[in-house]
């Protein structure tokens, strides 16, 4: 340990700009890993010697042999590895986190050394949250930050962060870093950042980034900021709007699964207007209204819109759009890229526009074949009488409903939801 302190020390000066070198930074994060061997020795010696002082203090000697032991522990504490490799990466800490080389010794930092080495980092990306959880390696440093254990310094991180959520949530970044606190952090700052968000529901669910935290919002906060949002997605003039919307669409889905029966209701009868084909049925032709369209007929199996029949609901032609004898339940809800994978963002690509298409990298094949109507959903298909084939036999993926047995469905009248009576 003695030699590899010396030549640590030799080399402090030249440790920032090893690290932003793609060879040099290879080097740093091998010390990191030795320097935290080195700890663990430290610590182990550390603990041998106090038992052996409480043993010495039994025989009168207490006094002296503690003082020693203190002086002892200083004098390593001034000459470890450990401590002379993070002084030297400390003034550059913020630099290297956003650094292409650099976060990778710095995520080292926080992954082998103990925490009273690791707190400068967290100073350092405090203290320019906006600018390190906005670049495309500075939001993966952030995320590890957030994976320690609870501290003071973390603390101070999250409640910054919780300070500009509402700008980091609209960056092609920074939205990672926010949903990452949304699932890693106390129930107090996932509060605050659900809260923080009431009145601007509508504006940050069209948005192409901010729509993937106002579902993780949706499913995180509490009875009563949910009533909030669903209140401003209920409004007549929006709901439109958001039903066309390519990002808007995902947020009203995210709305409905999570929403309770009676505010399930009320959104419903809301968006029932635009998706009726007496005012064009425009809606419900669109990529967007089909996954909605979908999304209630899953949960409200018997759901008729109102002037039409269920013969003339032709589920077919509304929602599958395709082959009736191809099903791949990896195209079910239109093969959407999910919010956020293990905590990390994609592998950085030229740019967040160029990486994805449309909404979470959904490529032209995914596109053609989600248009072509591949989901989950029961397709209803029509077929001569057959006496013999009980009613709602299932051939293949299909569920027959004959012709002649459509005048034996009963009539539900003007709540086509079949809800309680109690609703």
């Amino acid at each position: 340990p003695e030699e590899r302190v010396t030549l640590v020390s030799s080399v402090s000066t030249r440790l920032v700009n090893a690290s932003l070198n793609l060879h040099g930074t290879r080097s740093v994060q091998k010390i990191v890993e030795v320097c935290a061997v080195d700890e663990e020795e430290n610590e182990e010696e550390e603990g041998s010697q106090g038992s052996k002082s409480e043993d010495e203090s039994r025989k009168g000697e207490k006094d002296d042999v503690s003082k020693h032991t203190t002086k002892k522990k200083s004098k390593k504490k001034k000459e470890t590895a450990a401590k002379i490799l993070t002084d030297a990466l400390k003034p550059s800490a913020a630099r290297l986190c956003i650094d292409s080389h650099g976060n990778h010794a710095i995520q080292r930092i926080l992954l082998k050394l103990p925490y009273q080495y690791t707190q400068f980092i967290f100073d350092a990306v405090a203290a320019s949250v906006e600018d390190v959880a906005r670049h495309r390696h500075g939001c993966c440093v952030i995320q590890r930050c957030l994976d320690s254990r609870h501290s003071a310094a973390r603390t101070h991180l999250v409640s910054r962060i919780v300070e500009k959520s509402l700008e980091l949530m609209q960056d092609a970044y920074g939205n990672y870093v926010v949903q990452y606190v949304l699932d890693v952090c106390g129930d107090d700052e996932v509060h605050a950042i659900c809260e923080s968000v009431i009145g601007k529901v509508c504006l940050l669910a069209i948005q192409k980034f901010s729509s993937n935290v106002m579902e993780k919002c949706l499913e995180r906060c509490t009875d009563r900021v949910r009533e909030a949002y669903l209140d401003e997605l209920n409004e007549a003039d929006r709901i439109r709007e958001l039903m066309m919307d390519p990002f808007g669409n995902y947020v009203v889905q995210r709305a409905l699964s999570v929403s309770t029966h009676a505010q399930a209701i009320r959104l419903v009868e809301t968006m029932k207007p635009h998706l009726s084909s007496q005012n064009g049925g425009g809606i419900r032709n669109t990529a967007g209204g089909r996954r909605i369209l979908g999304k209630i007929c899953r949960r409200f199996p018997n759901f008729v819109l109102e002037g039409e029949t269920f013969e003339d609901y032709d589920l077919n032609q509304v929602l599958a759009r395709g082959s009736p004898h191809h099903h791949n339940p990896h195209h079910s809800g239109g093969g959407r890229r999910p919010n956020n994978f293990n905590g990390m963002p994609p592998h950085p690509g030229p740019s967040p526009n160029h990486r994805r298409n449309g909404r979470g990298g959904r490529n032209h094949h995914q596109q053609h074949q989600q248009n072509q109507g591949h989901n989950t959903i029961p397709q209803y298909q029509q077929q001569q009488v057959q006496p013999q084939q009980p009613i709602g036999q299932q051939v293949g993926h299909h569920v027959n409903v004959q012709t002649s047995d459509m005048n034996a469905i009963p009539n539900y009248g003007a709540n086509p939801y079949l809800f309680p009576q109690s609703m």
